[in-house]
């Protein structure tokens, strides 16, 4: 079982990471709002060691919001020991069943604007397991949502800490499923500008 789940660590942790990241900069450079306080964050930190970058508030906030809008792998499967009602459904024992990740991401009995990337909303208030999943829950959580979170926010971090980009095309990218992943429809072209 451990081998299985080093075995998930090390390779499920590649893509997934890489789509976040482009997620992150295709919408921080769609919202200059968001972008001008992450990199105003990034500024005033002493150092961009990674202990600090991954503590900086509206960093985590960015990156929480990336994985709410756009949650990579959208289904986390799980088998039914028992049979289930839910509403006027009965479910028998041995169903697989996921719960609707994109649907409670973008409630907007939760997330006020849904369909707004807006990460001050993770610095206002804090979600239940419920209303935020981008790595599944309960006891079979994604192994590597700790990494994975702070491995995002460092090199993030540190891209936009250092280096400045902007979009080549404005034009809105919508997520496409590619087999377990959801990741953008085309490519994300950014130009490298400069240093900061």
């Amino acid at each position: 079982h451990i081998y299985s789940e080093l075995i998930t660590f090390l390779f499920a942790g590649h893509e997934t990471t890489a789509l976040t990241l482009t997620w992150a900069m295709y919408h921080l450079h769609r919202n200059p709002a968001a972008y001008a306080s992450l990199v105003q964050e990034l500024d005033s930190l002493e150092d961009d060691s990674p202990a600090r970058l991954a503590a900086a508030p509206y960093l985590k906030a960015t990156v929480q919001e990336t994985l709410r809008v756009h949650p990579i792998v959208t289904e986390t499967l799980r088998k039914l020991k028992a049979p289930l009602t839910l509403g006027d459904y009965r479910l028998p024992a041995g169903m697989a069943v996921a719960p609707a990740t994109v649907l409670a991401h973008y409630n907007p009995a939760t997330y006020e604007e849904p369909e707004k990337f807006r990460p001050e909303r993770f610095m206002e208030r804090s979600y239940s397991p419920f209303q935020y999943m981008p790595f599944g829950g309960g006891h079979r959580r994604c192994i590597g949502a700790a990494f994975a979170s702070f491995e995002t926010a460092i090199v993030l971090g540190t891209l936009l800490k250092r280096f400045q980009f902007e979009l080549v095309d404005s034009a809105p990218v919508v997520p496409k499923r590619r087999n377990v992943t959801i990741g953008p429809s085309t490519a994300v072209p950014l130009r490298f500008v400069g240093p900061r």
